[in-house]
């Protein structure tokens, strides 16, 4: 059979001369995002630069999370390949890392996981084999996965299988997924373990449950296969640089993050704050979260792989604080890390498919991992995440 080398070879060969069936292929969509400059084509070669290591795909890598988990990975040495196809990260995340990125360590492609053959390609054409997955991507709120359910069970849990199947035809067997405590659902005893019942309430969770179910279910039928689910609480904050961070898009402001809606109020680009749900079995009436940095999240990601505590069945873990925020001390908080007077409604019903308390057990990812959440100032959290913001608007994307 060819080798590798002979295939990346003449893939190399066959795009720069131009490739009719490769271009006829490429769809409109691919065609307006490529224009912008931002995400190439996956099957494009690409030479990564000798002595970077391993090279590792990145999901979702032009969202919140993503873009925060390439920088990292870009600084400790992996060559990266970064998939989107911006239906909701940001082009600007991509042109950031772009120019952080040492020469030849970082490749931004445009990839659909809903389109096998997009994802195919993010597997080869390169002259490094793939070594390990980190999947983020994926939309991840609950009331418009109330609203339109069948787009979460396609996104999340099919668009995982579709990559699961990629990963087999190219011998990929190292996964780290991006789960959620929303699989959780409204729970009977605090805090939250990782053998604590799931019992999702949305279409969110049971999404997310339902690509863990995959994932496991395929790690059984592949003995060489391994991987670490992680689910996470609330992800906030930002590079404390400044240099990646969330920036809520226009069109998904009403299911967006508490945080980005209060910077929304604050900057006066919305007339004021609703927080849903305010007769809630908690102390103040509103919803209790666990709220966990974003760069303390990737760091538990990465710790996954440094220490490589990936498993078959796949090992889990809880990323969070073990400290929960009610939604009137956190909006408080960014009313005072913002110095702005948002005007805020609170109003008694709740938000739909949402759950009163959460908050997460930690003792098994401190034991397992070391890892411990650093950032647990929700003041100082906040100001990283409002120091990006305030000076970005829609035309960072």
């Amino acid at each position: 059979g060819r080798t590798r080398a002979s295939d990346y070879d003449a893939a190399r060969e066959r795009f720069s001369r131009g490739n009719a069936d490769d271009a006829s292929s490429v769809g409109p969509v691919r065609r307006v995002q490529r224009s912008y400059g931002v995400l190439d084509d996956a099957r494009a070669p690409f030479t990564f630069a000798s002595g970077r290591a391993p090279h590792v795909v990145v999901t979702g890598g032009a969202g919140f999370i993503g873009s925060h988990c390439v920088m990292q990975l870009l600084e400790r040495g992996y060559a990266v390949t970064a998939v989107d196809n911006l239906s909701r990260g940001n082009g600007g995340a991509i042109r950031a890392l772009k120019s952080m990125a040492p020469e030849g360590s970082f490749r931004a492609v445009y990839g659909d996981l809903g389109h096998p053959s997009d994802v195919d390609a993010v597997f080869g054409f390169t002259n490094l084999k793939v070594d390990t997955v980190f999947h983020f991507a994926a939309i991840a709120y609950v009331g418009e996965s109330m609203a339109d359910p069948l787009r979460y069970y396609s996104n999340i849990t099919s668009n995982t299988v579709h990559l699961l199947d990629a990963m087999r035809q190219h011998g990929v067997n190292k996964l780290i997924y991006s789960s959620t405590c929303a699989t959780y659902g409204n729970v009977e005893k605090l805090p939250i373990t990782e053998s604590t019942p799931t019992k999702p309430i949305n279409p969110y969770g049971k999404s997310k449950l339902y690509a863990e179910n995959a994932i496991r279910d395929y790690a059984l039928s592949n003995p060489k296969f391994k991987a670490a689910v992680l689910r996470y609480f609330n992800v906030f904050g930002g590079d404390p640089e400044g240099r990646v961070g969330e920036l809520p898009r226009a069109e998904l402001r009403e299911h967006g993050r508490i945080s980005g809606a209060c910077f929304d109020a604050a900057l006066g680009i919305i007339d004021k704050l609703t927080v849903m749900g305010t007769k809630h079995p908690t102390r103040d009436g509103t919803t209790i979260r666990d709220f966990v940095h974003v760069v303390d999240l990737v760091d538990a990601h990465i710790a996954v792989a440094v220490k490589q505590k990936y498993e078959n069945p796949p090992s889990l873990y809880n990323v969070g604080t073990g400290r929960g925020v009610s939604m009137k001390e956190f909006v408080e908080a960014c009313k005072r890390v913002t110095e702005k007077e948002i005007n805020i409604s609170y109003r008694a019903e709740p938000r739909p498919g949402d759950y009163a308390e959460v908050y997460a057990n930690v003792d098994k990812i401190q034991h397992e991992l070391g890892w411990k959440a650093k950032y647990t100032d929700l003041e100082k959290s906040l100001g990283h995440a409002w120091g990006f913001r305030k000076q970005r608007d829609e035309r960072w994307e």
